[in-house]
């Protein structure tokens, strides 16, 4: 029988709906959730080796285990409000990352969605627009840096161009740092902001549409955005994506199998995908997200997600 380990939080949506498909196919789950360290525990002891996770009253040793779902997401709504508690959390937060992550050793015959180390290599934006590009898609013409005077250079040969982090900014309860059209005058009053951490400057593509294709495994779900009817959307559609227009997108074989490619050389068994597409038709890779959200579109149409993930982890593969 499978024992799924999770590592997350069980509230958390995403994590709550496949738990559901756990549940209605009667597979025991063990979740790990480090912000409730109260409630979840992890325990290692030695000569001989034995790692003990226990939920819910449940216990299970690491040799039990035969698949792993790692979606730790960064907690977002308990902001220090001393130096005394930022470091207490940091604290916290580093003693659990470093015994969380020899898992990926001492669990690394078990299947992973993702596999730790091709997961962290797949967050990073240089490497994935370049690892694009070297399976043949297109990428916007732009440039990541700090070295101001270079962005400037640059960005100057672009009609419009886009701000967007290499990761993200979020200060509770509603300040997001999203993708911005910006000016070469912005650039200038910005000078000393963009030389303290590199930046992403992209030339701005016109949009028909955009896509958002969730890969699990082999299996494809490709759904067509069309962000650009409402103004708030026009350049980041996260920005009211539950009041968007959302549709099916048939690809052509030659895409599908473009797309299985790279996302096999990233060597992940989910990503999020972002295109844009442009009114003459090219698909144009913006990045992937190796744990990008689904839950919004999977019950806007009516898509099996949860379910192709809860079935992977059962079948181990």
């Amino acid at each position: 029988m499978p024992n799924i380990l999770i590592i997350g939080d069980e509230e958390d949506p995403h994590v709550s709906e496949v738990c559901n498909s756990l549940k209605n196919k009667k597979v025991d789950y063990f979740i790990l959730n480090p912000f409730k360290g109260e409630f979840n525990t992890l325990t290692y002891t030695f000569d001989p080796l034995e790692i003990l996770i226990s939920y819910k009253e449940k216990s299970i040793s690491y040799s039990d285990i035969t698949a792993v779902w790692w979606r730790f997401k960064p907690l977002l709504t308990n902001y220090p409000k001393t130096i005394g508690e930022f470091e207490t959390q940091s604290f916290i937060k580093r003693e659990w990352q470093l015994t969380l992550e020899p898992l990926k050793h001492y669990l690394k015959e078990c299947f992973w969605i993702n596999k730790r180390d091709s997961d962290s290599l797949a967050r990073n934006k240089p490497y994935q627009l370049d690892l694009a590009v070297q399976n043949g898609f297109k990428i916007p013409k732009g440039i990541i840096s700090n070295n101001s005077p270079f962005i400037n250079e640059t960005v100057n040969d672009f009609e419009k161009f886009l701000y967007k982090p290499l990761s993200y900014f979020i200060i509770p309860p509603d300040r997001i740092l999203y993708s911005s059209l910006m000016t070469t005058k912005e650039l200038a009053v910005k000078k000393n902001n963009i030389e303290l951490a590199p930046c992403i400057f992209q030339e701005y593509i016109e949009k028909d549409f955009e896509v958002r294709i969730t890969i699990v495994g082999t299996t494809i779900f490709p759904v067509k955005i069309n962000s650009q009817k409402h103004h708030k959307t026009k350049f980041d559609w996260r920005k009211d994506q539950q009041k968007l227009e959302y549709e099916i997108l048939d690809l052509s074989p030659e895409f599908t199998s473009q797309l299985l490619k790279l996302h096999s050389a990233f060597g992940i068994f989910y990503g999020a995908y972002d295109f844009i597409v442009s009114p003459d038709g090219t698909f144009h890779f913006l990045e992937v997200n190796p744990a990008g959200q689904w839950l919004w579109l999977e019950r806007a149409m009516n898509l099996n997600i949860s379910e192709s993930i809860a079935d992977a982890l059962i079948k181990g593969e």
